[in-house]
């Protein structure tokens, strides 16, 4: 397949450490229910990190939309995934956030991203929600790459999850994830009624150091990933 039959995946990452007097002044690109539910975090930091998180979603999307930050309005779809409503666009987006990193990306296709701080192997959470194949694997990586691999196999599945926008109906466990290529992990098999897993593709980034990142498309076109970094200053 030549190059003008790849599917552009755009990816943006930026700081989510502001302080207070940006976070007030960015707070007039947020709905008074956006507003309200940053003031319920007990801490400056974490509504700081909130508000950060969601104007960014918002200025990215005013720069690919060519309007304001306060003008994409939000409706919910069946399962909960934030939709455009009111903007004629044919774009595909979703956020992701974790500690002082967030993360965005807009396809043509349904698209998932997620981004994950890398920290001490969560005790009991692999069996939760991975695969009997993907814990073998966890479990026969050296033990100090296990925290690395863990949050592969996470991102990644994570980005299929909101790339299938089915919210919590849907079993991390259903599904399982080869990252035996950690930059192009694949979908290999799925328990889920007429879907093909060969309709799926995938791509891991580094977002910065000390994270790990994924993105998911429901597509059978190869990802072309432009990965970008923004700030408020832009």
């Amino acid at each position: 397949m030549t190059a003008s039959g790849d599917l552009p995946v755009d990816v943006w990452t930026w700081s989510l450490d502001i302080d207070e007097a940006l976070a007030a002044k960015l707070s007039a690109w947020l709905t008074g229910e956006e507003r309200k539910r940053a003031s319920a975090f007990v801490t400056p930091q974490l509504q700081c990190r909130w508000i950060a998180a969601r104007a960014g979603m918002r200025g990215i999307l005013a720069s690919v939309l060519g309007v304001s930050p306060q003008t994409p309005v939000f409706a919910l779809g069946p399962h909960g995934r934030p939709e455009l409503a009111g903007v004629d666009s044919p774009c595909s987006f979703n956020l992701s956030h974790s500690e002082s990193l967030g993360a965005f990306s807009v396809s043509e296709a349904a698209v998932g991203v997620d981004v994950e701080q890398i920290k001490a192997l969560p005790e009991g959470v692999a069996g939760m929600v991975f695969s009997k194949t993907e814990i073998a694997a966890l479990e026969a990586a050296p033990e100090d790459a296990r925290a690395v691999v863990f949050y592969r196999y996470w991102t990644a599945k994570e980005a299929v999850l909101k790339a299938l926008g089915t919210g919590l109906s849907v079993s991390g466990r259903s599904f399982t994830i080869d990252i035996s290529r950690p930059e192009t992990p694949r979908l290999v098999s799925a328990d889920w009624k007429d879907e093909d897993t060969q309709a799926w593709q995938l791509a891991a980034f580094h977002p910065k150091d000390g994270f790990a990142g994924a993105v998911a498309v429901r597509t059978q076109r190869p990802l072309r990933l432009n990965l970008q970094s923004w700030s408020f200053g832009e």
